[in-house]
């Protein structure tokens, strides 16, 4: 009986987790909304003059950057990984599923060297 539940439970798992993951970003989005509304609102009760820069989201700088740092730690950390734990003759083919976060890391850092030579900031 719980053998037939072993897929189930697999497939549905990961998506119950994303779903999980992008409730509490939108609820913790919500509460900074909220402080930021009240913090306007005690302001203006006051009569002072609200600072913008409150307001203002942190720039998303060397986004670019962290992004290829952490795609390439974890294709090289995946290819160790494949390495260590496979079959000896087949440890080369294992080894390059790890070459699809490294490659797209090594883009990653190519755009963050050309926008930085360029003067361009990273987008959103």
């Amino acid at each position: 009986m719980i053998n037939h539940l072993i897929p189930i439970i697999v497939l549905t798992v990961p998506f119950i987790f994303v779903i999980f993951m992008v409730w509490i970003k939108s609820n913790e989005n919500q509460k900074r909304n909220q402080l930021k509304a009240e913090l306007y609102v005690k302001a203006l009760e006051k009569g002072e003059k609200f600072p913008e820069d409150l307001i203002k989201e942190p720039s998303k700088k060397y986004k670019s950057l962290k992004t290829a740092i952490l795609l390439i730690s974890i294709g090289i950390g995946i290819s160790i990984f494949q390495l260590f734990n496979s079959n000896p003759a087949y440890a080369v083919q294992n080894m390059s599923v790890g070459l699809i976060p490294l490659i797209l890391g090594i883009g990653f850092l190519i755009i963050h060297v050309i926008w930085e030579k360029h003067g361009i900031e990273d987008e959103d």
